[in-house]
């Protein structure tokens, strides 16, 4: 159905034949910083992920190019109403809440793997920022936080000015970096005999970057622990607020 490149894209492969998905159907999740294209093609559902263009180019290009396959255009995602209110006089469509489109998402995924419901849980999607709903047999919008995708970038920018293009690149330069360089560890705070804290506590984040100010010169700080560090304090602190 789509000619569109492998790159970007993550293949599900459906275990149980009976879920069924129409192929004329397509679901476009439009974000500040990234769109996903979901559909699904024999036994698989294919999700492509793309930078969020401000023209929407590649999506219209996308749509133009399938657009004799399609019947049924989901859109959902705070970027998604200007491309919703373009294609609804051509398509059928829908503009879906994406507190809505993360519970269905979950149920289907959770049952697909695990062969049983979802239990009542705090769903945590992340993004350009970070949410947090709670799903029972309803869900609830508790709240979020503005850490994220975009916080992370932002910082990216400021720290590093155009010496990294993208998040790819930041990634890239993360999975080769060492955040304990420049992070200070609780084990790095108590002495090796002081008793008082675990060797699992020890192992704790006491302060994202602490090391820079107290024994490491800014100007020998690595570039790739740095953005590990970045990585590193957003989702502990994450994961921090999604429990509490």
């Amino acid at each position: 159905m789509i000619r569109i490149s492998e790159q970007n894209t993550i293949k599900i492969q459906l275990k149980d034949v009976k879920v069924k998905n129409p192929p004329e159907t397509v679901g476009i999740d439009i974000g500040q910083s990234l769109t996903k294209i979901a559909y699904s093609k024999g036994n698989e559902i294919i999700l492509i992920m793309n930078q969020t263009s401000s023209d929407f180019s590649d999506i219209n290009e996308y749509l133009e190019i399938n657009k004799k396959h399609l019947n049924k255009i989901n859109f959902t995602g705070g970027k998604a109403f200007t491309l919703y209110k373009k294609y609804s006089s051509e398509f059928e469509t829908n503009l879906i809440n994406e507190f809505d489109a993360n519970r269905v998402g979950v149920d289907f995924l959770y049952e697909h793997n695990k062969n049983k419901p979802v239990p009542p849980s705090i769903v945590v999607t992340l993004g350009t920022g970070t949410s947090i709903i709670l799903k029972t047999d309803s869900i609830k919008h508790l709240g979020g936080s503005a850490m994220g995708g975009g916080f992370f970038m932002g910082l990216i920018r400021l720290l590093f000015k155009n010496s990294i293009a993208d998040y790819s690149e930041a990634i890239s330069y993360a999975s080769k970096g060492n955040r304990y360089q420049v992070d200070l560890k609780v084990d790095d705070i108590y002495h090796i005999e002081d008793n008082r804290v675990n060797k699992l506590f020890r192992e704790f984040t006491a302060a994202a970057l602490g090391k820079i100010n107290n024994n490491v010169d800014v100007n020998s700080a690595k570039k790739e622990d740095i953005i590990m560090s970045l990585i590193g304090s957003i989702g502990e602190n994450i994961g921090t607020i999604a429990t509490l």
